[in-house]
């Protein structure tokens, strides 16, 4: 979640400035920039982005000292990561449909337990068929927990967290015996002079009978799933599904943290009045009406696109699949459905059949399990600061493997606002000569004008201090919001994390580092598909260098070749020159939480 006003309506809150001064850890000594013949071990204790001690528990990394300046190399900083995880079966979700069958795929075959917490999920028909998947899993003796978050859904308008606008959902899946959290309620929250007052749960987890779990990028709404042909701007993002016990304790371990983060974790209760409004036959339906869209046999390109502008075909196709829900929903939820329940599924139909692509996904994925390789991968977590101490194993683990890279060094992120530490840790990358590939959105992609504003105010240091660095940005109609990595075309890090300030100072986030040359494969190819789309519209920045590849400076100042003025309008490089002066000068500068931002060597 970046910080600043986003496009779609939905305000973040500002950083608070603090009260407290941050406690610091002992210093080390640096270690050599070649490199040393042992890495040391990420820090269980070290300093995060955010300057606070982190604390051990049992997903905590080993070591006492901070993350390592230097590492031998990426496999010997994996091997340093005392996370949990073990041997895994991993794919990686880089096409949105297979994402979402893969998730329908979880609940579907899921016997005793499912765990889901989701920063967004939204009352649309992508939202309602994931709960309603979880309600009949409970109805048929899995158990089940769910958590959303409260300052995602501000107001209450688009999620399930608020009382007469959604809420009573979640209540049917407790008055059947199900746990469901709302994070951090938005009224709940007291002003203490910390961070706490900005907490938000931005974990993404679904984990299965404490064997399968997906995490990665995508909350749960139509715009991480549609296909692009069927919604021009849905959202390009990344997720990985594991198979292993290991990987399935670490996420049901951060999955259960934030439920014991302080009293962050608000349970739903029963409806008092025993929920006299029942919601069960709308939810099961709804995940009904889904698994029979996504079942059906595929379409031809000609009807797909009749069915996407017909509106008396939508109508009867509807229809249709709307008597085959209300019929499978039958077998679950013994009592006739009223007029309302089939008003809302009808709505949900008319909704979903436009989805033209989603409709036969379910084979496709089904086909594409060949991806699935044979892996060593490890859960990292970090809490968010609802309690005012957080435990944070994330940056460690990222500046690790940066610090053991000896090649290349691949990222995809939606927001990069660049801390100190990670800024060094590039820059001593880019002095071994590893080759660095930045990945990222523009003005023109973005939900968040804020980041942007301190991205476009850094690209060109960042270009300067890292002579090996490229940066690609997104400028076509889909938000790019993948968090991904690839290190030395061996490690791979697919997470919740932003590269912002509310991921590394303030919420909870969760990811998975996966040792395998085939996964690496995978998500580059997926990288690369990315640079190639149309949809993105990927250009790259850059600075006029010399000879020897150092930057050319003029007045002190790296001097662009290309960069927004070439490519961006008058009145948005216009808008954004206050925004950068607002966010990437006055407030960087001058207020004293942002000052691990600030890149004044």
């Amino acid at each position: 979640m970046p910080i600043g006003p986003k496009k779609d309506g939905t305000p973040d809150v500002p950083v608070a400035r603090p009260t407290t001064t941050p406690t610091k850890t002992a210093e080390v000594n640096p270690t050599s920039k070649t490199g040393g013949t042992n890495a040391p071990a990420a820090s269980t204790r070290g300093t995060g982005f955010d300057g606070t001690i982190t604390s051990p528990r049992t997903a905590a990394l080993d070591g006492t000292a901070p993350a390592a300046k230097s590492s031998a190399s990426t496999a010997v900083a994996f091997d340093s990561i005392k996370a949990p995880g073990g041997p895994a079966k991993a794919r990686i979700l880089d096409d949105g449909l297979d994402s979402w069958n893969a998730r329908l795929d979880v609940i579907e075959n899921a016997k005793t337990s499912l765990d889901a917490t989701y920063f967004i999920m939204e009352k649309d028909p992508y939202g309602f068929a994931f709960l309603g998947g979880l309600l009949k899993k409970q109805m048929e003796g899995v158990k089940v927990r769910v958590s959303v978050d409260a300052m995602a859904d501000t107001f209450g308008s688009k999620g399930f967290k608020a009382p007469l606008k959604g809420r009573d959902y979640l209540e049917e899946l407790v008055n059947h015996g199900g746990e469901a959290y709302v994070y951090h309620p938005v009224l709940d929250r007291p002003l203490k002079g910390d961070y706490s007052a900005l907490a938000s749960n931005h974990d993404k987890i679904l984990v299965a009978d404490n064997k399968v779990g997906i995490t990665g990028g995508r909350n749960i709404a139509q715009d991480y799933f549609a296909s692009p042909k069927d919604m021009k701007g849905a959202w390009r993002d990344m997720d990985v599904l594991l198979d292993g016990e290991g990987t399935a304790k670490g996420l049901t371990e951060a999955f259960e943290a934030e439920l014991k983060n302080g009293d962050a974790s608000q349970a739903v209760t029963k409806d008092f009045l025993g929920n006299w409004s029942k919601k069960d036959i709308q939810l099961v339906g709804a995940y009904e009406l889904m698994n029979a869209w996504t079942k059906a046999p595929a379409l031809d390109a000609a009807t797909k696109d009749k069915l996407r502008t017909d509106p008396a075909l939508q109508k009867s196709m509807a229809d249709q699949f709307v008597k085959l829900a209300l019929a499978e929903t039958g077998k679950t939820v013994n009592r006739e459905p009223s007029s309302s329940d089939v008003e809302f599924l009808t709505e949900q139909a008319l909704a979903l059949v436009k989805h033209a692509e989603t409709r036969g996904s379910r084979a496709a994925y089904v086909q594409n399990q060949t991806k699935q390789h044979d892996t060593q991968a490890k859960i990292i977590d970090q809490t968010s600061a609802a309690s005012g101490q957080r435990v944070n194993n994330i940056a460690p683990s990222l500046l690790a493997l940066v610090e053991g890279a000896k090649n290349r060094i691949v990222v995809q992120n939606p927001y990069v606002v660049l801390t100190k530490d990670m800024m060094s840790a590039l820059q001593r990358a880019s002095e071994r000569g590893v080759k660095i590939d930045i990945i990222t959105n523009s003005p023109l992609s973005t939900d968040s004008d804020v980041t942007q504003a301190f991205f476009l105010e850094d690209w060109q240091t960042i270009l300067q201090r890292c002579p090996t660095a490229n940066i690609y940005v997104a400028t076509g109609d889909r938000k790019f919001h993948t968090k991904s990595a690839v290190i030395d075309d061996d490690e791979t890090v697919i997470s919740t994390y932003n590269l912002d300030l509310l991921s590394g100072f303030v919420n909870s986030e969760v990811g998975a580092v996966v040792k395998s040359k085939e996964l690496a494969t995978d998500l580059m190819a997926a990288f690369e598909h990315d640079k190639a789309d149309p949809a993105n519209g990927f250009i790259q920045y850059t600075i006029e260098r010399d000879a020897n590849g150092k930057a050319v400076l003029k007045d002190g100042k790296p001097v662009p070749t290309f960069g927004p003025e070439n490519h961006l309008s008058q009145e948005m490089l216009e808008t954004y020159a206050k925004k950068r002066n607002l966010w990437g000068n006055l407030i960087r500068n001058n207020i004293p939480q942002f000052e691990p931002l600030r890149h004044d060597e």
